[in-house]
């Protein structure tokens, strides 16, 4: 069974990464808000974004002003990025580097933020310490991970279509944490942790054929383990348990997100 052992670049979702990802306004409104007031920042502070991928964090810090240096792995979503940029007259400064070695001395930043990033980053614990490395004493570091209740029908289905891979030798899990209960072990490691919630909200209302369809076209990054000869070979049967699991491809379902921050102060 293949072994995972690079964190996972974005390079191949820049076309449709936006359209996909974005938060509703209110709740990317809520998110700029969380940091500013979270982390203190003013005028003279400095935030570091890591997996800054096309901006849809940095983008309205950088509006309120917030300075902002980002990381990722993917030159393709940070070229996305200095696009929108340029259209605003903002800047951010920008390099390419993986979370686990972060081109920045110790105690640089006043503010360390991570999106949605660790479950995509290979010897993910060390890249845990390394936020914590570069965040100064009177710092802040805020990280989230994308929970979805363990009940939900995308999480069933991408649950199913996971061990009908292993069923194939075929090792779908993602090369960082896998699960949030995980990280949030690892968090807690480096001081005492805070949970903030900042938005809840139902993202859509979805079909299953839909979910299914998704799933085909390779939208998300857990496709992405499987080899795409594979995934198309698997789709009927997947389909088909869907279809026997949930009574109809077109059964409705609604989908709904937390966006919440771990939070430790590094005193």
């Amino acid at each position: 069974m293949r072994v995972m052992s690079q964190s996972l670049a974005f390079d191949q979702a820049v076309s449709y990464y936006d359209k996909t990802r974005a938060l509703p306004h209110w709740v990317s409104h809520a998110v700029t808000e969380s940091i500013i007031d979270l982390g203190h920042i003013a005028r003279e502070s400095r935030s570091l974004e890591i997996g800054i991928g096309t901006g849809r964090i940095a983008v309205p810090l950088l509006q309120r002003g917030v300075s902002v240096t980002g990381v990722d792995l993917s030159l393709a979503m940070m070229a996305e990025l200095q696009s929108k940029n340029a259209n605003h007259n903002l800047r951010a400064a920008l390099a390419q580097a993986d979370a686990n070695a972060l081109p920045f001395p110790d105690a640089t930043f006043d503010c360390a933020v991570a999106v949605h990033v660790f479950h995509l980053v290979a010897n993910w614990q060390h890249a845990v310490q390394e936020a914590w490395r570069v965040v100064k004493r009177g710092g802040i570091l805020l990280i989230t991970y994308h929970r979805r209740d363990p009940q939900s029908a995308n999480v069933r289905i991408r649950r199913r279509l996971s061990e009908k891979a292993k069923e194939r030798s075929i090792d779908a899990r993602r090369p960082g944490a896998q699960s949030y209960d995980e990280l949030r072990a690892e968090f807690d490691k480096l001081g005492k942790t805070r949970l903030v919630e900042i938005a809840r909200w139902v993202e859509r209302t979805i079909s299953i054929a839909q979910i299914l369809d998704e799933i085909n076209a390779r939208l998300t990054s857990d496709t992405w383990m499987i080899p795409e000869d594979v995934l198309n070979q698997m789709m009927p049967s997947l389909r088909e348990w869907a279809n026997a699991n949930f009574g109809s491809l077109e059964y409705l379902v609604k989908e709904e997100e937390t966006f919440t921050w771990m939070v430790v102060n590094k005193d």
